[in-house]
């Protein structure tokens, strides 16, 4: 039995999301209108006028319960069609995961990937979760990306942190890089190519040619710590 994923659909942390991406977007990706995703431009628009915090968290609410009374059966038959897709592949997945990685991660895991309305996916490593955007028609790259965030945070942050004494930045960087992997490893098994970020797109094709020449995650962090180490 291998750990699994969970798509579920929870409106406070779709609203703890909206607020995040447009109270503090990501750095990483440029147009930050992309982390708006589908969401209303007027409702953008009142939250980025509204600065009391108590009333930005009224206006998603609002908006929230009445796409939940519109979409509610849209919402539903989305987890039910991602999970059937991500079950195809779950051990499969994980199996690949661990092998590129070098880890072992527990049986009884449980991912939990809540749907989200805006259009940035975050990820939550401590308690292994993550979003997806519910106006997606597939999802299993998005997941195979977040768990991959995940458990590269979980089981070399700290020594990309106090061994490597990579910055937030540079192990930032790693992650989002890192992921052209997927493409190498699991490429046969999702549904569509881990594109990762513009800004990346240098450093990913350095992380895939070392890759295909070592296949040694903690010898491609090591690379890696020398490519920043020598700017």
């Amino acid at each position: 039995m291998k750990s699994n994923v969970q798509f579920q659909y929870d409106i406070n942390e779709d609203k703890k999301n909206i607020l995040r991406v447009v109270n503090h977007p990501s750095d990483f990706g440029g147009d930050v209108k992309r982390q708006y995703g589908r969401l209303p431009l007027e409702l953008v628009n009142n939250l980025k006028t509204e600065r009391d915090p108590f009333v930005q968290d009224r206006i998603v609410s609002d908006f929230l319960k009445q796409n939940l009374i519109k979409k509610g059966e849209l919402i539903n038959q989305k987890i039910e069609r991602f999970q059937k897709d991500w079950d195809k592949i779950n051990d499969e997945y994980f199996k690949r995961l661990e092998k590129m990685l070098d880890i072992q991660i527990p049986t009884d895991v449980i991912y939990k990937a809540y749907l989200t309305s805006a259009g940035s996916c975050p990820f939550d490593a401590s308690a292994r979760t993550f979003m997806v955007r519910m106006d997606d028609e597939m999802v299993d790259t998005v997941a195979a990306h977040e768990i991959m965030h995940i458990e590269l945070w979980r089981n070399y942050g700290i020594y990309c942190r106090d061994t490597l004494k990579l910055s937030p930045k540079e192990f930032g960087v790693f992650q989002e890089s890192a992921t052209v992997l997927l493409n190498e490893e699991m490429g046969d098994i999702l549904s569509r190519p881990d594109h990762g970020y513009k800004e990346h797109q240098e450093m990913r094709l350095k992380l895939a040619e070392e890759w295909k020449r070592t296949k040694n995650f903690r010898g491609l962090l090591k690379y890696y710590k020398g490519l920043v180490s020598s700017k």
